[in-house]
């Protein structure tokens, strides 16, 4: 089966100059797997040791605290395209977070260790390397930054920006869980606005 390459070296030629050298090189060690909704890429208490990126479909991942599920964020293609549990695959420790397919799709995977010796290789990998951490943390603070100062509207008008494709396709309990509200105060912000 041919792996779906286009859309992973699109994204970092985006970025980077990526070489046909380096093409080659990710092809090489790529897979690729196909996900029904509710299938679970990254159990919690699991180590994370692959980095994925979506072809297709909609990702989402969360944590449990006191039994209640809580979104920290979703990865589509258009959006946030790589997907792990980032603090498990880079400490190599027991995942916090459950990374589940919401929306059936397809994603490309490469072991973080094939990965990162692509990084001594080629410079343009390494500079992308360093370009997506970068992306990554300000993605982290812009979210730290909308939990802690910004109000429930604004943070569904900012929600609405940053994934507009995402509103009627995924069920609203998990985007009141990502705003950090109840379903029911999603539902009154919907009605004020």
């Amino acid at each position: 089966m041919s792996i779906p390459t286009e859309t992973l070296f699109d994204f970092i030629a985006s970025k980077v100059d990526l070489s046909q050298e380096d093409k080659i090189a990710i092809a090489a060690k790529l897979s690729i797997a196909s996900y029904s909704k509710y299938d679970v890429i990254v159990k919690q208490d699991q180590v994370c040791t692959s980095l994925r990126f979506v072809v297709s479909g909609v990702y989402r991942v969360y944590r449990i605290k006191d039994g209640k599920e809580i979104t920290s964020y979703f990865n589509y293609e258009a959006r946030n395209p790589f997907v792990a549990s980032f603090v498990s695959l880079l400490k190599t420790e027991p995942s916090t977070e459950i990374v589940e397919c919401i929306i059936p799709g397809q994603l490309l995977s490469i072991s973080y260790s094939d990965w990162t010796s692509l990084y001594s290789k080629s410079a343009a990998l390494n500079a992308f390397g360093r370009l997506m951490a970068e992306y990554n943390y300000i993605l982290a603070i812009e979210r730290i930054e909308s939990l802690q100062y910004k109000t429930a509207s604004d943070r569904y008008l900012s929600f609405l920006a940053l994934y507009p494709m995402l509103f009627n396709r995924i069920p609203h309990h998990y985007i009141a869980s990502y705003l950090g509200i109840t379903p029911e105060s999603l539902s009154r912000i919907r009605k004020q606005l």
